[in-house]
């Protein structure tokens, strides 16, 4: 009989070749190669970054957990909080879903990313899977367990100029703030908080008790008992994890983040010089700029422990909130420090310590000859750019010149 097929072409009149497949192969060969080749920025010790998290009660039941500069590959570094909440009842301690998100998300960030290089696509990615995953853990285990998420990725790129740039890029789910601190000693604020008043109706309708400002509540039952036993507090309009705030079809309350790419640098003087990230128990006692204030006065102290600027000030932080006095005890607050920047941040300490001698108090503003100092010598990092592709952080074949030493 005839054959059943002749002449098959592609969907667009085009003879069917192999070039697709061999198109594919090249793709693949390339991507590993570039990742062969990837060495991480923020190695180079006057790029490196430092960081510490400080969290309140100091006991078992402490639910929080931080990841303080995994490297993720082709990216660079990954600074998260994960502020957790409503623990399971029956357990002795700790948060199964904070613990998940520690150990899990770096490495979900990397793979993503590996497969399609579009950084805020795998930031939201990689938090969407964390949800997915967490939960069915949850159902299995009978868990309550959720968390507050804040992720804080350092990225070496090249901007629109075609010139190396380091990228700060933020994902949130919750009430923590994250601020950075200007030149001048001032807080920034990058992102705000999915706080439960600004969804109070949609709560209402989906049965929970909401309170005038906003403080929201939901009785909940695990599958086989006759009627809810517990009630449990919701945090934030959006969280990881969380079950008894997700059982009703017409709950508000999800895990999808809000990322954002923040800021971009060159590296210079008169840039940002180290991030705070602070959970919303520490903010309703403390303002931005009071957080910010305490943050540099322990950084500049000469503390009798010994501690380095970056861990003074989260726990100076934590602990002037606690003495404030907070509706709730459990305090968090994450320090980064960016090392390029040490010596604008050693100057504008000493302004302030020579105000505060002086009686003046308060910031100084930064003088204008204190620009000169790194931005003098920024072009030497030029050679680190990324090679061939945004968002990838290759060192070049030859020797690179002397790094940018700030």
């Amino acid at each position: 009989g005839k054959p059943w097929a002749e002449d098959v072409r592609n969907p667009d009149g085009s003879a069917i070749t192999g070039d697709e497949e061999e198109a594919t192969g090249l793709a693949k060969k390339r991507r590993k190669q570039l990742k062969e080749q990837w060495r991480n920025f923020f190695e180079i010790p006057q790029y490196a970054l430092h960081g510490y998290g400080e969290s309140l009660p100091p006991t078992i039941f402490n639910q929080d957990s931080f990841c303080l500069g995994e490297t993720v590959p082709q990216l660079g570094k990954v600074f998260v909080m994960s502020h957790g909440c409503c623990a399971t009842p029956a357990k002795n301690g700790g948060n199964e879903c904070s613990a998940y998100i520690k150990e899990k998300l770096p490495k979900m960030l990397a793979k993503i990313y590996e497969e399609k290089p579009d950084t805020a696509a795998a930031l939201a990615t990689a938090v969407d899977q964390l949800e997915a995953e967490f939960m069915e853990r949850a159902k299995m285990k009978s868990l309550t367990d959720g968390a507050e998420l804040t992720v804080a990725l350092f990225v070496h790129a090249l901007n629109a100029s075609g010139q190396p740039c380091v990228q700060l890029w933020v994902a949130s789910t919750g009430t923590s703030i994250a601020l950075l601190c200007t030149a001048e000693g001032a807080a920034s604020r990058l992102l705000e908080p999915h706080s439960t008043k600004k969804e109070k109706a949609k709560l209402d309708e989906a049965g929970f008790i909401v309170k005038e400002d906003g403080a929201a509540e939901v009785a909940f039952a695990e599958v086989g008992q006759h009627k809810p036993s517990s009630m449990f507090q919701l945090p934030a309009a959006r969280l990881i994890g969380g079950r008894p705030f997700k059982t009703s079809k017409k709950s508000p309350v999800n895990g999808k983040a809000d990322v954002k790419k923040v800021r971009e640098w060159r590296c210079v003087a008169g840039e940002e010089l180290f991030l705070l990230v602070c959970s919303a128990e520490v903010m309703s006692v403390l303002s931005d700029e009071v957080a910010m204030n305490t943050a540099l006065d322990a950084w500049g102290s000469n503390n009798a422990d010994g501690l380095v600027g970056w861990e003074a000030a989260a726990k100076a932080v934590v602990r002037t909130a606690q003495a404030q006095g907070p509706a709730k005890d459990t305090l968090a607050c994450m320090a980064v420090q960016l090392w390029w920047q040490e010596k604008p941040l050693q100057r504008l300490l000493a302004r302030r310590a020579d105000r505060k001698r002086s009686g003046a108090g308060g910031s100084a503003a930064k003088p204008k000859d204190d620009l000169d100092d790194i931005s003098a010598e920024a072009g030497r990092a030029a050679d680190w750019a990324p090679a061939r592709r945004r968002n990838r952080c290759d060192r070049p074949s030859s020797s690179p010149p002397r790094p940018l030493v700030v």
